[in-house]
């Protein structure tokens, strides 16, 4: 099932997609750039948190 990724709107293919633990389902580019933003577990995670 494809899923639109959350930061960047492109369709994420099924097989391309990569989970966070704060629930955003993601391709592989920006997932890399979500890390340390991230909510549960980024280092500016407020960041985050106003975005969810």
């Amino acid at each position: 099932m494809n899923a639109r990724c959350p930061l960047c709107r492109r369709p994420v293919p099924g097989d391309a997609q990569h989970w966070c633990e704060c629930g955003y389902t993601m391709d592989a580019r920006c997932s890399e750039n979500h890390r340390s933003w991230c909510a549960v577990h980024g280092e500016d995670a407020w960041i985050g948190a106003l975005e969810l």
